[in-house]
């Protein structure tokens, strides 16, 4: 099956490719810049440019289409103000796409859709919805047109994405950030730690939703997360543990008032239903950030 791979140069967009290129794929991929990803063609372009979305189309009639691009500027893409702009430009990314004979599709959701703030046990796939960010409300609102089409007869699976770690990320994210200043042999600056997370390694996340897209069978929502729950404290005391040196300064920064004390997935779907079996658990995903941090001092 040709597949397009979209924000192949993000996070886990390369993982995705070597995933979907292993299971035979031909795999074409698309982003703002060029790219080091597995794919056998790679163009550059930007989604948010209606000709540019029909020329890849029209030019590639891809079968399969894994929908991973969106703003992702760290600090910024929760209430940015193009978030509606990525949810319309995904709606006709789609149309086109169906338009043109395509079979199957995969679209990255986030965790962002559910109601976080009133979280106190895992997220399950029938969670409530009640987004406190324009992120959010776009990606759920775009849910619910691909759900729409699943009763049209379309095959599209929505993979809801909860938080990541592992090369690559913006030193700003938390794990970065504690990391680089341990390095430094310095006190890591943090909020009280209370926070529960659920992290999943970025390599873990592209298996994930290529087995999601194999999965052909499988439509509507699936938790792409580790399922498990660590506080921020217990994180960063792990990574404190990985590296030998600096401190620790728990409660040297505020807790944000709409931070959400817990924030877990409930894998049972995407473990049971699609077979998937993360590679990295939270030591091992963790030594591979400071590894990576340490080849690339910021």
């Amino acid at each position: 099956m040709k597949v397009l791979v979209t924000g192949a140069s993000g996070l886990i967009g390369p993982h995705a490719c070597a995933a979907l290129t292993s299971a035979g794929h031909d795999v074409i991929t698309c982003s703002r810049s060029e790219l080091n990803a597995k794919a056998s063609h790679h163009i550059v372009g930007d989604l948010l440019d209606s000709e540019f979305r029909k020329k890849v189309i029209r030019t590639e009639q891809p079968d399969g289409l894994l929908h991973l691009a969106w703003q992702t500027t760290h600090g910024h893409f929760w209430n940015a103000k193009d978030n509606p702009n990525w949810r319309d430009a995904s709606i006709d990314l789609l149309n086109r796409f169906h338009d043109h004979g395509g079979k199957r599709a995969t679209i990255a959701g986030s965790c962002a859709e559910y109601d976080w703030q009133n979280c106190t046990e895992k997220l399950g796939e029938s969670a409530n919805c009640l987004p406190a960010t324009l992120y959010g409300q776009e990606k759920l609102r775009l849910a619910h047109h691909c759900l729409d089409l699943n009763t049209q007869g379309a095959s599209i699976a929505w993979g809801r994405l909860f938080l990541l770690c592992g090369p690559h990320e913006n030193p700003g994210r938390f794990v970065p950030a504690i990391t680089n200043a341990l390095l430094d042999d310095q006190s890591a600056k943090m909020s009280s730690g209370n926070q529960v997370r659920d992290f999943m390694h970025v390599a873990d996340a592209g298996e994930a939703f290529a087995q999601v897209f194999e999965h052909n069978d499988f439509k509507g929502i699936v938790n792409i997360a580790s399922g498990e729950g660590h506080s921020l404290l217990s994180v960063a005391n792990l990574l404190r543990t990985i590296i030998g040196r600096g401190g620790l300064a728990p409660g040297s920064m505020p807790d944000r008032p709409d931070d959400p004390p817990f924030l877990v997935a409930d894998t049972t779907l995407l473990k049971q239903k699609i077979g998937f079996r993360p590679k990295y658990d939270l030591k091992a995903a963790l030594e591979t950030c400071v590894d990576w941090w340490q080849a690339h001092e910021i």
